[in-house]
């Protein structure tokens, strides 16, 4: 049931770019909104979090006798499509890829925004801080758009990946006190830690796998963030397309944007690899 589920999320996700209309978030803003009274940032989470999870919990096996399982499978796509990551990413990396090249760096600085939230809250002092915060934006959020959720959906269930898209909408809300995104971002870090590991395997199978597993070992333990870990792990299994030192700004600009081509290149890549270990597991 999983890999089918899967196989019409990816294609929802090609005809629509995003979840579509499943992705409303509005009803969760609104429960938000009821719990600002709890004062305990523990329990306020639970609340947030675990109430909707319980709920669906119950109500897919509630389900599960009826219609051999039809009313549960459709409603697991429909809890996959909202757990995927908000928003067009391949629009919003096509306008990037388009005023970068143009070396319109303004534009590219805005519509870099629409990637990374380190570009909101400190933007960029230059070209190649840009493109750095970027690059590391476009690694997580291939991670956090697709593999992480279909990772715990897989695992756990509709549940699970539904819980890890409230936890990240949490830990990215700039209306939360910063205690509670604190909070949220705290547990989302642990539901992150094996699934990336996991996909930088797929990295180094796709890619320069000596380099790549030889990075893996040495930040295996480490307690870099999510991004930090993709991006530093990641660049190692590509070619080095930024040579150390200066470079003139029509080749840099050619460059980067070559490594960020390589960038999506991969994650499509790994995430196709572990698709194929999700149906290979399906026919055991």
């Amino acid at each position: 049931m999983e890999f089918f589920a899967i196989l019409i999320a990816w294609a929802a996700v090609q005809f629509w770019g995003s979840g579509g209309v499943i992705q409303e978030d509005n009803w969760f803003l609104r429960y938000r909104k009821i719990t600002t009274g709890v004062a305990n940032t523990s329990l306020r989470l639970l609340l947030l979090v675990g109430l909707p999870v319980l709920g669906v919990f119950i109500v897919l096996w509630l389900l599960a006798p009826i219609l051999f399982g039809l009313p549960v499978f459709l409603l697991s796509v429909a809890l996959l499509l909202y757990s995927l990551g908000r928003g067009d990413f391949q629009i919003l990396l096509k306008l990037y890829l388009n005023s970068w090249q143009r070396a319109d760096l303004e534009g590219a600085y805005q519509h870099g925004r629409g990637f990374s939230a380190e570009l909101c809250e400190t933007g960029a002092d230059n070209a190649l801080q840009l493109h750095l915060s970027v690059r590391k934006a476009m690694f997580y959020q291939g991670f956090e758009r697709w593999f992480a959720v279909v990772f715990w959906f897989v695992l756990a269930g509709p549940a699970a990946a539904l819980a890890y898209r409230l936890l990240f909408l949490l830990s990215n809300d700039d209306q939360l006190k910063q205690q509670d995104r604190d909070r949220a971002a705290a547990v989302l870090t642990y539901m992150e830690w094996l699934p990336v590991r996991l996909l930088v395997l797929a990295f180094a199978v796709i890619g320069n796998f000596d380099s790549c597993i030889a990075s893996v070992r040495e930040h295996f333990n480490s307690q870099l963030p999510s991004a930090e870990y993709l991006d530093t792990v990641g660049m190692k299994a590509l070619p080095v397309y930024l040579p150390e030192g200066q470079v003139d700004g029509e080749q840099f600009i050619k460059l980067a944007a070559e490594e960020l081509s390589a960038v999506q290149h991969l994650l499509s890549r790994s995430l196709l690899v572990w698709v194929c270990v999700v149906a290979v597991l399906q026919l055991i």
